[in-house]
């Protein structure tokens, strides 16, 4: 019995050691999507998308960015897009919008025209943007 009990005891050590003690944070919220546009063309493997969440609350003020991601070569449309974004950081009474660009070797291509609203109630809803071709396109 005492035998058994020495086993038992240094695989509870053996098994503590093998623990890192690291606990893992808590994902973070992630807003997923598509960002499409209606031409027929193809982009070039040097396009760069470009997905912002903001917050527009003050009209009088810069809007403040919440969550910002750029994809490489992100392919055609569809793209697909996933934003993470703080805790707490979609919150009632409060305006929200996610903004989309597309740029080729530095210009501006494609972009936002309508803004895309993101409320707590559709947060965690994949979000449809689509966005428009610049004149010079």
């Amino acid at each position: 019995m005492r035998l058994l009990s020495i086993i038992l005891l240094c695989g509870a050590v053996w098994l503590a050691g093998c623990s890192s003690g690291v606990i893992a944070p808590a994902s973070r919220p992630m807003m997923t999507g598509t960002v499409s546009y209606r031409e027929r063309i193809a982009l070039p493997a040097s396009a760069v998308l470009t997905v912002r969440l903001l917050d527009i609350t003050k009209p009088d003020a810069p809007e403040m960015v919440l969550a910002e991601r750029s994809i490489s070569n992100p392919g055609n449309p569809p793209m697909a897009f996933s934003l993470p974004y703080p805790f707490g950081g979609i919150v009632a009474g409060r305006k929200y919008v996610i903004e989309a660009r597309i740029e080729v070797e530095g210009r501006l291509r494609f972009f936002s025209v309508e803004p895309h609203v993101v409320t707590p109630a559709n947060a965690a809803q994949p979000h449809a943007i689509l966005v428009a071709m610049t004149r010079d396109g």
